[in-house]
């Protein structure tokens, strides 16, 4: 019966664990997740946060995420400009960027961050890392569920009193 509820136990944290990052993953939500991998924002965003960003939702003074020759910049819109396109700048930099944002390249405004999460989600997008953390887990339930001896019988209580070899130890020790 232990066992069984430990089972459950790990099966409903599996459960609560993987169906966010796999919604997430898959783009199912409203919101998309990225990592800031610069420290262009800081220090109000730091490198290895994750920023929460919401489809097409941005104003001026809004922290956006926008794509960038391949890549995914995220930086504060400081204005819109008459034929359309961003002006944008990082909270850590002087000058505004040196480059115009087309509306086409924007994924949103960030409406929320977790500092440091980064460093989990890169190392969950690697399926060696993410395996081995499933063994990690399996490993210690496996473990932590087994509090009987070897030998013993399921039905049988443990033996709580010291063996007669420990005793002889401790009579050693003691001398």
């Amino acid at each position: 019966m232990k066992r069984l509820k430990g089972t459950v136990v790990l099966l409903l944290v599996l459960a609560a664990v993987l169906t966010p990052v796999a919604l997430v993953a898959t783009g199912a939500l409203l919101y998309r997740a990225y990592v800031v991998r610069t420290g262009s924002m800081s220090p109000t965003i730091l490198p290895a946060s994750v920023v929460l960003v919401e489809a097409d939702h941005y104003e001026v003074g809004q922290i956006i995420t926008f794509r960038r020759t391949g890549d995914r910049t995220t930086h504060r819109l400081v204005a819109i400009n008459d034929d359309g396109t961003l002006t944008t700048k990082g909270d850590a930099n002087d000058t505004i960027d040196p480059f115009t944002v087309p509306t086409a390249d924007v994924i949103g405004g960030v409406t929320a961050f977790v500092p440091r999460l980064g460093y989990l989600v890169v190392y969950l997008q690697n399926p060696l890392a993410l395996g081995s953390l499933i063994m990690c887990v399996l490993s210690m339930w496996y473990v932590g569920s087994s509090d009987q001896k070897p030998d013993q019988k399921p039905d049988q209580k443990p033996d709580l009193k010291p063996s007669r070899e420990s005793r002889r130890i401790a009579a050693v020790r003691v001398a």
